[in-house]
């Protein structure tokens, strides 16, 4: 065998290690996003999903459940997979934060009103303090840190390992899927309006890491939630 020929076979193998690497990194980001998926599912069943909406405690114990599981998970795996939760800078966060505004406010042109919040709450002549409170910690501080480590965090970067250079792609993908599995909205402005918020999500990951897309999903979600605090607590 010539110097030649161990030359290129050693170079075929690292290629097919690397390969290889690449396929285990996508396929464990993919998993991790199926722990979550089963985590709903489990907690969306028909018996245990009324129990905790009837005492207003769906979104708590759900978001709350998703972080004890997935922060761990992204803690020990994010070096391997490549998911930087980045610094954070006032900048970016500002540009950002304005494009998210911008994109609220064209929005309050034509989305059309949920009732989902609402049946969380209790409906809206029975609207406890603790309730809006519970909902309002999970909504605004539990669910964005969640969803940015799975959509924006796993999701996102097991598109990029699997076709890597084609980022808007890949973004795309994901703000799709998001949007879909929000199965709990009724409208389809609404889908439209939850995968725009993911596409500016991704971008901000892209920039910042997920520290930035995470403060901005908070952001979004306290603009939200905003006038049930206000009613609740102020008014």
């Amino acid at each position: 065998m010539t110097l030649a020929t161990i030359r290129d076979s050693a170079a075929r193998n690292k290629m097919m290690n690397k390969l290889t690497d690449k396929a285990a990194d996508a396929l464990l980001c993919a998993g991790i996003c199926l722990i979550w998926y089963s985590i709903t599912m489990v907690v969306g069943t028909p018996p245990l999903r009324s129990f905790l909406t009837a005492h207003g405690m769906l979104m708590p114990a759900l978001c709350l459940l998703e972080l004890v599981v997935l922060v761990p998970l992204y803690c020990r795996y994010r070096q391997r997979c490549g998911i930087a939760w980045g610094t954070f800078s006032l900048r970016p966060w500002l540009i950002f934060s304005l494009l998210l505004l911008g994109l609220i406010y064209s929005q309050s042109f034509w989305l059309l009103q949920e009732g989902w919040t609402a049946s969380q709450l209790g409906g809206e002549t029975q609207v406890s303090a603790w309730r809006v409170a519970g909902f309002s910690l999970a909504v605004v501080v539990l669910a964005p840190l969640v969803e940015e480590i799975v959509f924006r965090g796993f999701l996102l970067q097991a598109l990029l390992i699997a076709v890597p250079g084609q980022r808007l792609a890949c973004a795309l993908l994901t703000s799709f899927i998001f949007a879909a599995l929000h199965t709990q909205y009724t409208h389809l402005q609404t889908l439209f309006a939850l995968a725009a918020l993911s596409l500016l999500l991704c971008f901000a990951r892209f920039y910042g890491g997920l520290k930035l897309s995470v403060t901005l999903h908070m952001l979004n979600n306290f603009i939200g939630v905003a006038p049930w605090l206000w009613i609740t607590f102020v008014h």
